[in-house]
């Protein structure tokens, strides 16, 4: 005959559901209530009917939303970090702008409407333009 089972009291669920809020790996939760990873798993199976990281998973996500709601109060209150912070965290907000590819995008968007209906002759004038501008402003 083996051990007697182990039945966690309201305050070690209580320990147990506490740790899990903090994303503790289920051999530390197990040690915090005297017993094996494999005994927690289980325990933890007979009661919700899932596996100890989605039981862990489903205390985080309460910790997480709290966490989020404290931070979205404390930016709405004027907080221009935690504003910031959400901005490029949840927002894709980045305070590098991409003028590169904008400048790019609009020069030639603009040399090909210059250059659209021009003859080879008014082409080639407008070559030595630009050749001409380039000099100048290697020469600043």
């Amino acid at each position: 005959m083996g051990r007697p089972k182990k039945d966690f009291t309201q305050g070690e669920w209580g320990l147990i559901d506490l740790a899990c809020q903090f994303k503790v790996e289920a051999q530390h939760v197990a040690d915090l209530v005297d017993c094996s990873a494999r005994t927690l798993s289980r325990r933890i199976d007979e009661k919700s009917g899932i596996t100890f990281v989605q039981y862990r998973n489903k205390i985080m996500s309460k910790t997480l939303h709290n966490l989020f709601s404290k931070q979205y109060e404390v930016a709405m209150n004027g907080n221009t970090a935690m504003l910031i912070w959400l901005g490029k965290n949840y927002m894709g907000q980045t305070d590098k702008l991409d003028i590169d590819a904008d400048i790019n995008h609009r020069m030639n968007k603009s040399i090909t409407i210059l250059l659209k209906d021009c003859t080879d002759e008014e082409l080639a004038n407008k070559a030595l333009g630009i050749s001409d501008n380039i000099k100048k402003i290697d020469e600043l």
